[in-house]
């Protein structure tokens, strides 16, 4: 399953990659129905839609991957200052659960909204709309694993707190950070694509996939190809996400038993060490 979502996201990667672009104003050619020449067919001002659908597409890809770092980078320094005893922890907690309690998308669109049009914007107003998701997901894990044996035996033998999480502790939460990151993406693609539907998003003349399924709302039923390309191709992004999401998921559940093992492994070699 996950070699299909990785075959699709390759594929529209491609796509974006060798087709994007803002495409070219000609107004005698407007609303022109799919055809060699133009295999998309041409939006409301005569532009490709095979171009602009393509670099609505990388336009998507750029945001949701820098929205998807920043996120998981956002996991790392958050699970690390959470192992610190006098970290406010509580009060970060609080705050992402008063944060949790507002759809995600609604506060990107709020921010969106007050900052303007601009991909840096943009990717901001995203990001910081999935704080609580992050910092719920890194606190659980930490959590969890602070109360490990291993930790605590690493901690009596006298380990620095930097050793002990980088070393150690990182490489068992990050998984659940990798899968985090990738429904933060898609949820990132949904975000801008409904964000620059609004009118919020990136700024014209650059394309975005939901900007073009905006213009096109007014002759959708005389140029029903105006919608189509570019809702066929969010469709497909959605599904190899949503597919690779899945597989994650799968691993992570399967994996889990070997992650306990390994655990056990690193406790009684620490429990060595103590002694």
């Amino acid at each position: 399953m996950r070699r299909i979502g990785v075959l699709i996201l390759l594929s529209l990667v491609i796509f974006a990659i060798v087709f994007g672009g803002e495409g070219i104003v000609d107004t005698s050619k407007r609303l022109e129905p799919p055809s060699a020449e133009e295999p998309f067919g041409t939006d409301t001002l005569g532009r490709s839609l095979l171009t602009r659908t393509a670099g609505g597409l990388a336009s998507s890809l750029v945001i949701a991957s820098a929205v998807t770092v920043i996120s998981t980078a956002l996991g790392i320094i958050l699970s690390y200052l959470y192992t610190l005893p006098r970290f406010p922890k509580e009060i970060l907690l609080s705050v992402a659960d008063t944060m949790k309690a507002v759809p995600s998308i609604v506060l990107a669109l709020f921010l969106a909204s007050l900052s303007g049009p601009g991909i840096m914007k943009l990717i901001a107003a995203i990001s910081i709309s999935h704080i609580s998701d992050i910092s719920r997901t890194a606190y659980s894990k930490t959590a969890m694993l602070m109360n490990e044996e291993f930790v605590e035996a690493e901690r009596c033998i006298g380990a620095r707190n930097s050793r002990v999480f980088f070393r150690i502790m990182l490489p068992h939460i990050m998984p659940y950070l990798a899968f985090q990151g990738v429904s933060i993406f898609l949820s990132a693609i949904i975000a801008e694509s409904t964000i620059s539907y609004l009118g919020c998003g990136i700024a014209a003349p650059q394309p975005s996939l939901g900007s073009i399924l905006s213009e096109a709302r007014p002759v959708m039923l005389s140029s029903p190809h105006t919608v189509l390309f570019p809702a066929v191709v969010l469709l497909l992004l959605g599904i190899a996400l949503e597919l690779i999401a899945i597989s994650f998921s799968e691993s992570d559940t399967a994996s889990e038993r070997s992650h306990q093992g390994e655990l056990v492994g690193i406790a009684e070699v620490s429990s060595d060490r103590k002694t």
